[in-house]
């Protein structure tokens, strides 16, 4: 196995081990897997859309999702490996609608660990029909 190799099948254990910690509930295992700096960005067309810096931001939002999806209802079907990149496809249930939202979070990860992801809906469900948040 190559040292890129490594790297990638490392960085994609780190995905999958964040994915699930988050699926346990398991706050400090997801906070274990993220930079201090950690950037999540969230589409804007979202209610909670935005930016997020650093694990308090990161928090927040934590505490915002469950009013859109079961967070604790992760399925990754798959992800995708190359460097310090890691895609996964994942769907979560609506809180609304028990019907599942799909999307690609894109994740960046340094010295082990998560500084940035960017999320890519294919469909929001219910989430549209709320008020924004943020």
């Amino acid at each position: 196995m190559s040292a890129a190799t490594s790297l990638t099948e490392q960085n994609r254990a780190i995905v999958e081990g964040m994915f699930a910690a988050a699926n346990r509930g398991d706050v400090e295992g997801v906070f274990s897997f993220l930079s201090e700096d950690v950037a999540v960005i969230e589409p804007v067309f979202l209610p909670f859309g935005k930016a997020y810096h650093g694990k308090d931001e990161f928090l927040g939002l934590a505490q915002v999702l469950p009013n859109y999806i079961e967070v604790s209802s992760i399925t990754v079907y798959y992800t995708i490996a190359d460097g310090d990149r890691v895609a996964a496809c994942v769907g979560i249930k609506d809180v609304t609608t028990g019907e599942l939202t799909h999307f690609i979070e894109q994740f960046t990860i340094k010295d082990g660990k998560i500084v940035e992801n960017r999320v890519f809906y294919h469909n929001v469900g219910s989430m549209l029909d709320k008020p924004r948040v943020v």
